[in-house]
């Protein structure tokens, strides 16, 4: 550690600026810009000494912000060229599409999308911040505590929760009384191993018993965990639960039973300001589907960075499903009409869950389901299955321990393994390698190859005000968000040890609080090395679907906005058809 140290503080200090240093650096200018000998010999005294203090100037810190900066603007010309020139070619959005999806901005919903309209081109895919303008404070029904289901620059003023619909049949009911028995042992048992006596006792007693599912994770990761879902079908949870979502106007909302909810008004609010955000006021398809996102992955406490950075590194899928609910709302629909805002009767919301590790989806409420939208349901499913196993073979060129020629299938069932491998310190890269950000149509980028490294809001400047009032909104919940996960993989990446935290391998959970490495230093904060070792650091580059003559009014108008693109923490550039 100490070695380690000291390599690191040799590293910091600057290159001694010699005679002989500075006249090497003169002679790479001279060759750069043909200077002669003679050019040189003939220079005054004065001459050479402005030449002096210029390389003295221009020393090894200034030289790596110069190159930096050179890097990002490479990047930025490569992104705004293969973009210009998409948006000059026909639109491809299907004229009366079957099914419309909306995303997550992640940066890995990118090729998802992708592969999603490639499959099938009767696929109209959104991008909205994950929490879908539904911020809350969410307990699940297997949760004993509420999270917080949005950005953290927002307080959520509302609580919900996950009700459990009772059965009545017997097997149900052995299956409750299985699983509060198993509660409680559970319980005992993790209380007892917090003591001195009982924790040395249950240690020497089951510890060799762990030894079995331990070596069972690290060797046959996939068939322990076939297993495990298999054993855990009898104490179960039900599998039909309910949102609790409505309360009475006038009650104030809070996290007891009488404040749980929203009111009739502010479900239509949150409801009309979703679908506005993202342009999707009219031409709905008869299944539309709010796709929340998270990533599940074993013995890993940095898991919270693979989650949706829109609902405060948690998973979004209650979102999607709480705004599905609300939709369906015959009462939210004839507001929404009130409002300029209609919804064919047809038409059916579904909430839903991406695995970004397993690439798997789960949707919610389908008992609900008409069943005049079941087949549609079932084709549906027959896409996505296709769209993740190429999604999951593109991730897998990133993976040493995944073949280059890796099939569709192979690689479904390789990134799903590496999420349930116990010594597997690189489930996925999450949104390793982000560097863009688009606010715009989907037409602008349909059938562009982005590489995952594109966080994509839907935006339409022709349903906007002259203000950009539902742009402004949108950059004050994405800007925060985006820049903020950029800044965290840029400064991670540039210095590990410092604001990063170094490997996982010595990493210890302390207190639960935070990590440590080994048992002897400071929390670490940043992420570990294996998740950015394949990024490139560069920063945010916000590309506008917008006039390029109102940025400036869009700045003035979102003081802080302005404040993060005046102090260069990202970059902003717009552009118009």
């Amino acid at each position: 550690m100490v070695q380690l140290a000291q390599q690191q503080a040799a590293a910091q200090v600057p290159l001694e600026l010699t005679d002989r240093y500075q006249a090497f650096v003169i002679l790479q200018l001279a060759e750069l810009h043909g200077w002669s000998p003679q050019q040189l010999f003939e220079l005054s005294d004065e001459h050479w000494r402005e030449l002096a203090a210029v390389t003295a100037q221009f020393d090894q810190l200034e030289r790596r912000r110069v190159l930096h900066l050179a890097f990002e603007q490479h990047l930025a010309r490569q992104i705004l060229d293969a973009v210009s020139r998409r948006a000059a070619l026909p639109l491809q959005v299907p004229a009366s599409p079957q099914v419309q999806i909306v995303t997550c901005i992640d940066a890995r919903e990118e090729s998802f999308r992708r592969y999603l309209e490639e499959v099938c081109p009767e696929i109209e895919t959104f991008g909205n911040a994950g929490f879908f303008c539904v911020p809350m404070y969410y307990r699940g029904a297997a949760e004993a505590t509420f999270t917080a289901l949005c950005p953290v620059v927002i307080k959520p003023q509302n609580w919900i929760v996950e009700d459990v619909v009772y059965q009545l049949e017997d097997s149900h009911r052995q299956r409750a009384a299985a699983r509060r028995l198993l509660g409680r042992a559970s319980q005992r048992f993790d209380s007892g191993s917090r003591s001195s006596f009982s924790g040395a006792l249950l240690t020497a007693l089951l510890g060799p018993l762990a030894t079995v599912p331990l070596l069972g994770r690290i060797l046959f990761p996939h068939f322990m965990a076939q297993m495990q879902s298999t054993a855990g079908q009898f104490v179960a949870p039900p599998a039909v639960t309910r949102l609790r979502l409505e309360r009475r106007e006038g009650t104030p909302a809070g996290p007891d039973d009488e404040g749980i909810g929203f009111t009739l008004t502010e479900m239509v609010t949150m409801s009309e300001r979703s679908l506005r955000d993202i342009g999707l006021t009219s031409g709905f398809a008869p299944l539309v589907v709010f796709l929340g996102h998270g990533s599940s992955c074993m013995n890993n406490p940095h898991e919270s960075a693979y989650h949706c950075g829109a609902c405060s590194g948690s998973p979004g899928g209650a979102n999607g499903r709480a705004l599905a609910a609300m939709l369906n709302d015959q009462r939210v629909r004839r507001r929404l009409r009130e409002r300029g805002l209609e919804i064919p009767d047809e038409t059916w919301f579904i909430g839903g869950l991406h695995n970004t590790a397993t690439e798997e989806i789960q949707f919610f409420d389908l008992e609900l389901l008409p069943s005049s939208h079941v087949g549609r349901l079932r084709e549906l499913r027959g896409f996505l299955v296709e769209a993740c196993q190429r999604n999951a073979q593109e991730r897998c060129r990133r993976f040493d321990a995944a073949s280059l020629e890796i099939e569709k299938a192979a690689a479904l069932l390789h990134v799903r393994e590496r999420a349930e491998d116990l010594a597997q310190t690189r489930p996925e890269y999450g949104n390793c390698t982000n560097a863009v950000c688009f606010v715009g149509r989907r037409e602008r980028t349909r059938g562009l190859y982005l590489d995952r490294r594109c966080f994509m809001h839907s935006y339409d400047p022709e349903s906007d005000d002259s203000q950009c009032t539902i742009l402004g909104r949108i950059l004050g919940a994405v800007v925060p968000v985006c820049s903020g996960i950029n800044l965290q993989y840029f400064f991670s990446y540039i210095d590990s040890p410092g604001w990063g935290c170094g490997t996982k391998l010595p990493h210890n959970v302390t207190s639960l609080l935070g990590l440590m490495t080994g048992y002897c230093s400071d929390l670490r904060t940043g992420l570990p090395a294996q998740m950015v070792e394949i990024h490139e650091p560069t920063r945010l580059l916000v590309v506008l679907d917008l006039e390029p003559s109102r940025i400036t009014e869009l700045l003035n108008s979102e003081p802080e906005l302005g404040r993060v693109v005046h102090n260069e923490w990202v970059s902003l550039m717009a552009y118009s058809s």
